[in-house]
């Protein structure tokens, strides 16, 4: 299978890492310039739709309908079309290209580059043979689900945004940290070993018990950690954050309607 980026972005380059080791499959791509990458590196659109057999479109929202104007120019005959652009939906691509051609909408993040993304996948053609081949493919890159397209824009907010999102709170108990008077870099592998030694006890304990029997498993009557709990539910912090979740899952719905 030949793989075409338009575009070498991050993600670009996270779906290139997660899939260079596959076997049978081949990769370049088509840039404002050359970014000196290890794969191929075609100066014309043309050039690199003509050597692939799936296209990504790997581009901002913004520059997404000037890429469609110029496929539209090409030969799609037997493409597949894979967008993790968010905001555009697949009947916005189709009015540049025809709905005769086959497309594939996901919702990734940056870590399929260590095949452990969560990404969303629909199609305009579904039980198509080569759509499913893509989610197959998605599937090796992490965890793979098919959604409704009505669902893509909190799915967007939860799973596309989200890593930055954990992140942004990470950095919080980074900047408390700072009162230990420790380097950074401690502190960045002391956060790590919360981080993960938290992501095992819920990976080793999620089937058995709900998130909040977890939480209890961890909170002593009258102790530190029921203290903070009691200052974030008091405080409300969880709505907050989940206002943070629904001013990104209403972005990626006004860019959808801008789209339209």
């Amino acid at each position: 299978m030949k793989h075409g980026f338009i575009g070498f972005g991050n993600l670009a380059r996270a779906i290139y890492e997660g899939l260079k080791e596959e076997e049978g499959m081949t990769f370049a791509y088509f840039a404002r310039s050359d970014k000196e990458m290890a794969i191929p590196f075609h100066e014309k659109l043309e050039q690199l739709v003509d050597r692939s057999d799936v296209l990504w479109l790997a581009v901002k929202p913004q520059d997404l309908a000037g890429i469609l104007q110029q496929l539209k120019e090409c030969d799609l005959t037997g493409k597949t079309i894979v967008s993790p652009v968010a905001g555009k939906s697949i009947a916005w691509i189709e009015r540049h290209l025809g709905a005769e051609q086959l497309i594939v909408r996901i919702m990734p993040n940056l870590a399929m580059a260590y095949r452990m993304s969560v990404t969303a996948f629909c199609t305009n053609r579904p039980g198509d043979e080569k759509a499913t081949g893509i989610f197959t493919l998605l599937g090796k890159l992490g965890k793979a689900v098919e959604l409704e397209e009505s669902g893509f824009d909190l799915f967007t907010s939860v799973f596309g945004s989200g890593p930055a999102f954990i992140l942004s709170f990470i950095q919080i108990f980074k900047q408390k940290m700072q009162e230990f008077s420790l380097p950074g870099a401690l502190l960045d592998e002391l956060l790590l070993e919360l981080t993960r030694g938290t992501t095992r006890y819920f990976t080793e304990n999620q089937q058995a018990h709900s998130i909040e029997e977890l939480i209890r498993n961890i909170t002593s009557k009258g102790g530190t950690t029921q203290a903070g709990l009691e200052y974030f539910r008091t405080h409300e912090i969880g709505k907050h954050f989940e206002g943070v979740l629904d001013a990104a899952r209403h972005r990626s719905e006004e860019m959808s309607r801008n789209g339209d």
